[in-house]
């Protein structure tokens, strides 16, 4: 399937079939052993269930196990309880982008979740019908002024040229932000549609893929071209003379572990993602996500197991021939696909007396892991709660997502990005806030039971960026709630009036119970940083993990890497691993 088309002038052209799916070619990398008729998948998160859809599309056999209660892994809803009352509040992802992976993956197995016989096919609560936020986000800045960010090319023109105009430019220096962020948002068109089919789409035996075909060589030397292994934040700068709109579009490489002005340009796709392909919101909640996939899943004839784990493996030589469940279950398989972070595959392959040291056979990975051991993305401490919407109705952004950035920017990602024992706590705090009410009023309620008169009240989830925990040995016990309360000063005073007063939190996470609660390595739902030594060809690749012949990885530790489109594309990439590719 070709995906793209090349102009006169060189430059390349995406075109996404609708819905998306990317994983019909047939794979150019080693398949594993075998036919892989029975394949356990370990964890029902989105990268587990894309790769569960791929291989019951293939014919193959499939059970997915999954310890907590529910599917969803990173991206999840959950019923809280407040002072308020009860809620439902997001409490993995809150930002849903190329939602056509999601309708791809469904369609590997025949259903159709635009159509209207969805609901009754796959027994859902509601249509899948997300829909597109505009503004993706509400920007407030230290200076004073606000950016709203809107996916369509007018509408972002517009709002730069009044945002211009706040500041008091001139016509000339307004024309001028107006062409860098045109600039801007061309050049990372270009580095996505150059990236997209022969690297976030690819898997990788070796750094040599970059080159194994005239497309993937020719893709690699347009990159180049574009200036993609550069520096994103002097890229970012070159284009908008404006350090509040740079900011804008660079802070999304948080997601992907690591400083602007360190990342490499390349990550510009995962603001193009956001800012100009658009940011999407299902019906109700962020659990609809995994939810319509599970179902399509079942309805396929695949098999999910909750509220039980893999206790341990059976071998045969360097083959994993069954699975144990902690509910005392063997399951017999010939492939197994892992998707929770590194040390707990590591841990689980331990307790089954196999070496877990994340190197194959070569000797020359495992020489680079010694030279370039694994590094850890930031982490962040997420606080939800509600706030009564009497008191929420008066501040500026009433968006579903708003970025509250501080003024010591640099300051804020050398603290949280430290080495071991180096990182801090944001001395300036940049933080993001998420009121999914405002796409979902239903999502609001009221107290009658709880405040005479029935206040009303909404969720409100606010993400602090945090050292992961081998960056900084903090006592989260002790630390958590003055924190809480600090960081509800600092947005007290930044215009959330009311908010220190009448915030009630229901549930906080730090890196402590990210480690603790949800296994994730270093304390962070970020999973591996996107250094240069881990990324593409150089992170832990997918296939034959830990010298192990049919274990494939999936999920945010592996290629292509963190966040909800590269995980899903994570799991049909594992499938094809299997299988061989060649299938919807």
């Amino acid at each position: 399937m070709k995906l793209s088309t090349r102009s006169a002038d060189g430059r390349r052209h995406l075109s996404l079939p609708s819905p998306l799916v990317p994983m019909t070619r047939p794979t150019l990398r080693r398949r594993l052993p075998g036919n892989g008729e029975r394949v356990v998948v370990i964890g029902a998160g989105l990268a587990g269930l894309s790769a569960a859809l791929r291989l019951r599309s293939a014919g193959r056999d499939v059970t997915v196990i999954e310890a907590a209660s529910e599917v969803g892994g990173r991206c999840r809803s959950e019923v809280l309880t407040s002072a308020h009352g009860d809620f439902v509040a997001d409490t993995g992802a809150t930002v849903l982008t190329m939602p056509g992976l999601v309708e791809s993956a469904v369609a590997s197995v025949d259903f159709d979740l635009r159509a209207d016989s969805a609901v009754q096919q796959l027994g859902l609560a509601r249509p899948w019908a997300p829909r597109r936020l505009a503004p993706a986000y509400h920007a407030q800045f230290a200076s004073g002024q606000h950016v709203e960010v809107f996916a369509d090319r007018d509408a972002m023109v517009a709002e730069i040229r009044r945002f211009a105009s706040a500041k008091g430019l001139d016509s000339a220096a307004t024309d001028k932000l107006v062409a860098g962020y045109l600039t801007h948002r061309q050049w990372s068109q270009d580095v996505f549609s150059a990236s997209f089919e022969n690297f976030l789409a690819a898997d990788f035996d070796g750094a040599l893929d970059l080159l194994s075909t005239p497309a993937a060589a020719s893709d690699l030397s347009h990159l180049g071209s574009l200036g993609a292994f550069g520096s994103l934040g002097k890229t970012a700068a070159r284009h908008l003379p404006d350090p509040d709109l740079q900011r804008l579009f660079t802070f999304q490489a948080l997601y992907a572990g690591v400083a602007p002005k360190d990342a490499r340009a390349v990550y510009t796709v995962i603001s193009h993602m956001d800012t100009t392909m658009g940011v999407f919101y299902p019906g109700f909640s962020m659990s609809e996500v995994p939810e319509v996939m599970a179902a399509a899943l079942r309805a396929a004839g695949g098999r999910i197991i909750t509220s039980d784990a893999v206790e341990r493996v059976d071998f045969s030589e360097d083959l994993i021939t069954g699975v144990h469940t902690r509910s005392g279950e063997h399951i017999a398989c010939d492939a197994v696909v892992a998707t929770p972070d590194l040390p707990v595959v590591g841990s689980l392959l331990t307790r089954s007396g196999r070496a877990s040291s994340l190197v194959s056979r070569s000797f020359a990975r495992r020489m680079w892991r010694k030279v370039a051991p694994l590094r850890w993305s930031p982490s962040a401490v997420v606080i939800h709660g509600t706030i009564p919407t009497d008191v929420s109705a008066v501040w500026e952004s009433q968006r579903h997502h708003t970025i509250s950035f501080g003024e010591a920017w640099d300051d804020t990602f050398r603290e949280i990005t430290a080495t071991r024992g180096r990182g801090s706590l944001m001395s300036d705090p940049s933080l993001l806030l998420t009121r999914p009410a405002r796409t979902v009023p239903e999502r609001a309620a009221g107290s009658d039971d709880v405040q005479p008169g029935g206040t009303a009240y909404e969720p409100l989830s606010i993400l602090a960026p945090a050292p992961n925990l081998r960056s900084a040995d903090i006592d989260w016990d002790n630390v958590t709630a003055p924190y809480v309360q600090e960081l509800l000063g600092v947005l007290e005073q930044r215009g959330y009036t009311g908010i220190a007063e009448h915030f009630c939190a229901a549930k906080v996470e730090t890196p402590a119970t990210w480690h603790s609660d949800h296994s994730f390595g270093a304390g962070t739902p970020f999973a591996l940083a996107h250094s240069f030594t881990q990324t593409g060809p150089f992170r832990p690749r997918n296939a034959r993990a830990f010298g192990v012949d049919n274990l494939v990885l999936a999920g945010s530790s592996t290629t292509p890497g963190v966040g909800v489109p590269t995980v899903i594309l994570s799991g049909a990439l594992a499938a094809r691993r299997i299988t061989g590719g060649g299938v919807l």
